[in-house]
């Protein structure tokens, strides 16, 4: 499993959540992802008679549904099919057939035709809106529960909408149906129990890999910190989790008597609520809404449409890399966020999907997953949480024989996600094609820089594609990585930059989250995010996946030479040293240390000051910068008690938790950052995975370790996170306790660690120097053994001799106290008689 890695950033935005963590259970689950939104979600006010009637934030995701909708008056419906009945419906179509039309909204009343919910649902009670005399509707009816009520309305209203306008039905996608058979069971596809009240999804078993958008219904007003709200902020996660290609994720919350609509949107910079609409009051808008889900192409809801799903690529052999665009909507590489082409292709050409590849490949028009286990909870409003039989597997291989488990990705600007994408008809072989696709139908494999990085293969090399969200909307800014690269050119361990570009929304613009908020407040200020996809070699694989000791060392020796030159030859400064950034690198027989994600890279300042954004992976920061950034966070947090004071005591409501603000997320400030954090950080990698697993080849240790180090290294809490480190130097007992939440396996390297651990305990006064940390890796790498298999097995055949020798020891022991005992010769003397008696009897 995964683990939870928290990056520090101006501010902390759910999307940096792109791994599974080891936290599953749903109330912790909760509030990390509050936390993590803490003033970090816009709420857009209602729109002026001015603006554009769905507001900002909805008028920029819809904006590629064009078609003319019809008047919410014109639509119309077979009696028969209003499944929810009233007295007022009773008594207004009582002579009415079941074929006959009728409108599905009352303009007169202001109302649906149709009986929704309006009371909180009460066990053992007739369903609220329900008219319990009626003699229309049978017992089952009667037991429909709040949510069947509202995914049976939505379905029908879907059908309405689609018999008034046939171009609906000639664009959509896909078939997609509300669903809440999940709303009293887990969904499956996450390790993290949750149940979604509706979802919508293809006409297959529902998942979480799959759902396009997810529906959350409660009786009490909104309010941003709620249950519902908390449970929106999960589900997001686990959306954006399992369905990493999203450009966000959207939630659709009814409240106040189940009538007024919110569409609650995550991204990779935090969350943007549009603003309230009165389902009753405001249908022609609920019905732009539910059209644009329902009928709008997947970007939508969420998707990149830049990208389609296969399971063979093969590109054109006569193409050069620098030509050929695995990716659509790819201009030419660029220095600019602006002015460049794009070229799409529609998804409506996107053939059937081929689901004959047996168990390889998941493909979710084929899902037919078993549903996990019911599980009960009680709640006033809805059912939320559940449990799961057991944590589904993010990154399937199509290849079982290089099938590998999955690896822990790193939680920082956006899913680090290589997408291999749609090439011509003409030259693809074998592919598949999902409407909604699963992880899994990426291939998984372990020679890649990037924990989720994909491979693309031309002309017998790997490129891999880096596709990430970079913190800023500014060249300087999002283009930081590529100008990085170029200067650490030639330097051996360091990814070579083949190409990039950024990518690109259906209209041409450029992809930043900035453009979904209608304003910017202070805690908001910058978190946007722009889309840039690079392509790079060669390949790696992860430092965990090492295959013996001496490898795994040796790796991080090269790492720190790779730092050492950064530094002194090239004045860089890598800054974010994980381990998701720590690689190992095959180069002919033999494999060195690589060290990837130059993206928070800067050139060293005389004053050894940078910008906060970027500082580093918590676990695996030094303690000197989580110490400045936990002071610059209890500024944060004081500056924003301040304000509440001050709003409680005035007037004023008070900004209530999640929602943006005047105050800020984390200060934009300055932090000192030395070579020296980044040689402490290599530390942490190297106990980290010491600790974590129990052998080569990524083995995760089996079995609790309750209150570890590294539990206490992953705190939420940064002031706790440093108090944690500065002990784990000063304590002399803290030694003992590294070493013995050493697994096993890694016993002959807990010199190494004793010694590394020494060297480091003034780092923060009397800053480390590289050849000092050379000096240690290089005297402990000299100890271990060539091939590790090799002395394991001479030392097994060693004991199993001495085991033998002492076994053979002991028999001629025995053997030589038995010696005397004549009976044995005696027989054998007598059973020599007998054979010539025998032999006589025999020749007479």
């Amino acid at each position: 499993m995964a683990s939870f890695f928290r990056t520090v950033d101006n501010g902390i935005k759910l999307s940096s959540l792109v791994s599974i963590p080891d936290v599953t259970d749903v109330p912790a689950m909760n509030k990390i992802t509050s936390n993590e939104l803490n003033r970090l979600v816009t709420h857009e006010d209602t729109p002026k008679a001015s603006q554009p009637i769905l507001g900002h934030l909805l008028t920029q995701i819809f904006q590629s549904f064009t078609i003319p909708l019809p008047d919410v008056s014109n639509l119309k419906i077979p009696f028969g099919k209003i499944l929810h009945h009233n007295q007022r419906i009773n008594e207004k179509f009582s002579s009415t057939s079941p074929d006959t039309l009728v409108p599905l909204y009352d303009t007169e009343a202001k109302t649906w035709n149709w009986a929704l919910p309006v009371d909180p649902p009460e066990n053992g009670s007739t369903p609220a809106g329900v008219d319990s005399g009626s003699d229309s509707e049978d017992n089952a009816t009667q037991e429909t529960t709040h949510e069947e009520n509202f995914a049976a309305f939505l379905n029908a209203f879907a059908s309405c909408l689609s018999r008034s306008r046939s171009e609906l039905v000639a664009i959509r996608f896909a078939t997609g149906t509300w669903s809440a058979a999940n709303a009293q069971k887990a969904l499956p596809g996450s390790a993290i129990k949750r149940k979604p009240d509706i979802v919508l999804s293809d006409n297959i078993s529902a998942k979480w890999g799959n759902i396009r958008v997810s529906a959350e219904l409660t009786h009490s007003r909104y309010q941003p910190a709620m249950r519902l709200g908390k449970a929106a902020d999960t589900h997001a996660y686990i959306m954006m989790s399992e369905q990493p290609w999203r450009r966000f994720a959207l939630i659709l919350s009814f409240t106040n008597k189940y009538r007024h609509l919110r569409v609650l949107m995550y991204d990779h910079s935090g969350g943007a609520v549009s603003p309230r609409f009165d389902i009753y009051t405001q249908p022609n808008a609920f019905l732009h809404i539910i059209a644009a889900i329902m009928f709008g192409s997947l970007e939508c809801v969420g998707y990149d449409t830049t990208v389609s799903f296969s399971r063979i690529v093969s590109p054109p052999r006569s193409k050069d890399i620098h030509g050929y665009r695995p990716i659509r909507n790819t201009p030419a590489r660029r220095s600019s966020t602006t002015d460049h082409a794009v070229t799409t292709s529609s998804s409506d050409s996107l053939p059937n999907p081929d689901v004959s590849s047996g168990e390889a490949l998941e493909s979710v028009v084929s899902d037919d997953s078993d549903d996990s286990d019911d599980s009960d909870e009680s709640s006033s409003d809805s059912a939320h949480d559940s449990t799961e039989e057991s944590p589904s597997t993010l990154h399937d291989s199509m290849d079982e024989e290089n099938s590998s488990p999955p690896q822990p990705t790193a939680t920082r600007s956006a899913p680090l996600l290589s997408l291999i994408s749609q090439i011509p008809q003409a030259e693809m072989t074998e592919s598949i094609y999902s409407v909604t696709p699963l992880p899994s139908q990426f291939p998984y494999s372990t020679q890649s820089p990037e924990p989720c990085g994909k491979i693309l293969t031309l002309d017998n090399e790997d490129y891999i594609i880096k596709d990430h969200w970079v913190l800023g909307k500014d060249d300087n800014v999002v283009l930081n990585e590529i100008k990085m690269l170029e200067l650490m050119d030639n330097v051996p361990g360091v990814p070579r930059l083949v190409d990039y570009w950024v990518v690109e929304r259906s209209d041409g613009e450029p992809d930043i989250t900035r453009k979904y908020r209608h304003k910017e407040r202070r805690s908001t200020r910058g978190t946007s995010r722009t889309h840039v996809r690079l392509v790079l070699k060669p390949c790696g694989r992860p430092l965990h996946m090492f295959r013996m000791l001496k490898e795994f060392v040796r790796a991080l020796r090269d790492i720190v030479k790779i730092l050492q030159t950064a530094v002194e030859e090239r004045q860089i400064l890598h800054r974010d040293c994980s381990l998701n950034n720590a690689m190992i690198l095959d180069e002919l027989g033999s494999s060195e240390g690589f060290l990837i994600d130059w993206e928070f890279a800067v050139c060293i300042a005389a004053d050894n000051k940078y910008p906060i954004g970027g500082t580093g992976t918590v676990p695996f920061m030094s303690r000197g910068l989580l110490n400045q950034v936990a002071i610059l966070q209890q500024q944060a947090n004081s500056e924003s008690m301040k304000k509440k004071t001050r709003a409680h005591k005035s007037t004023k409501k008070p900004t209530t938790l999640k929602s943006s603000s005047d105050s800020l997320a984390l200060p934009i400030s300055f932090v000192v950052h030395r070579f020296a954090d980044d040689l402490e950080s290599l530390f942490f990698i190297f106990a980290w995975v010491c600790i974590k697993f129990s052998g080569p080849n990524g083995m995760v240790r089996q079995g609790p370790l309750p209150n570890s180090l590294l539990d206490r290294w992953t705190s939420l809490d940064l002031e706790t996170c440093a108090a944690f480190k500065i002990t784990f130097f000063a304590n002399p007992a803290e030694e003992k306790r590294l070493t013995d939440e050493f697994h096993p396996y890694f016993r002959d390297l807990i010199p190494l660690a004793t010694e590394w651990r020494k060297a480091l305990a003034d780092n923060m006064i009397h800053p480390v120097t590289f050849s000092t940390i050379l000096g240690i890796l290089n005297s402990h790498l000299n100890k271990l053994p060539d091939d590790e298999e090799l002395a394991t097995t001479v030392n097994m055949l060693k004991n199993d001799a001495a085991i033998l020798a002492d076994r053979f020891k002991g028999k001629r022991l025995a053997s030589e106290s038995f010696s005397v005992v004549e009976p044995k010769r005696q027989k054998s003397h007598h059973t020599g008689d007998t054979e010539s008696d025998s032999a006589s009897g025999s020749d007479a």
